[in-house]
């Protein structure tokens, strides 16, 4: 967990750790803007940051990551309506996703792909949270820099392919219903189309330990809705993101299960 910071100095690992965490908390409020614009057709950059109720302009002081969405109690200061809770999780989370890979990798390669794979698994379950849809193009996001992760790794795209493979294999079973026929054509439902976008990230080598981390999130979300007495449906894209990033993260718990 701490491999790349193991002998460094102390104040260096500190100025690194602030780093990590403002570096954080700014792509997660940059992805706080695509979990809004995106589901609702608009481009990233038409126009400055603005409420998403009353359509106000935010000002500087409106838009420091996580301070001002706790300061103002997660209302607009304009038109004090509520915005999602889940915009302030998604910094904390970033900033977290952040950290934890420093203590991994440092600043490298290796941290560049996995936050910003980390990053669009977190974007797309807020996403999913707060409109109830999946994104196609934060999973192609996905897939590209899960496959760049995988050759940076393995010096090869086969195990890439064939985690992918596997994936989309096991879910199509699981999900079976959900598989449409258009013309000759068979299309895997989305449920399958993560589990296969998953096997890409986590690579041939590390599948078991994926698809045992998916079980266990997915049941116990589940669970969970099912004790609240939540008739809302499990949130799949937290347990698809939960099992891709502590496997890309931390792959050598395989080797320590079995």
């Amino acid at each position: 967990m701490f491999d790349a910071i193991e002998g460094v100095k102390f104040g260096y690992v500190l100025c690194g750790i602030i780093w990590a965490i403002a570096l954080g908390f700014a792509v997660g409020n940059y992805a706080c803007s695509l979990v809004h614009r995106l589901p609702r057709g608009r481009l990233i950059l038409d126009k400055k940051p603005y409420c998403g109720n009353c359509g106000t302009m935010l000002d500087v002081k409106d838009l420091f990551p996580v301070i001002s969405a706790v300061l103002l109690r997660h209302r607009c200061r304009y038109c004090r309506q509520p915005f999602p809770v889940s915009h302030t999780w998604t910094e904390l989370l970033v900033g977290m996703l952040f950290v934890l890979t420093f203590f991994k990798y440092n600043f490298s390669e290796q941290f560049l792909l996995i936050v910003l794979i980390g990053t669009f698994l977190i974007t797309l379950a807020a996403i999913q949270a707060n409109e109830g849809m999946i994104m196609g193009r934060i999973l192609l996001c996905i897939v590209v820099f899960g496959g760049f992760w995988r050759i940076l790794n393995d010096h090869t795209i086969y195990n890439a392919f064939i985690g992918a493979l596997f994936g989309g294999m096991l879910g199509a079973v699981v999900w079976r219903k959900g598989i449409q026929q258009v013309g000759h054509i068979y299309t895997l439902p989305k449920q399958a189309l993560l589990l296969s976008i998953g096997g890409l990230c986590v690579g041939q080598s590390h599948l078991a330990l994926y698809f045992v981390l998916f079980a266990v999130f997915y049941v116990l979300d589940w669970s969970v809705r099912k004790i609240a007495g939540s008739k809302k449906p499990a949130l799949i894209t937290v347990s698809f993101g939960l099992a891709t990033m502590i496997t890309v993260l931390y792959p050598d718990i395989q080797q320590m299960i079995w």
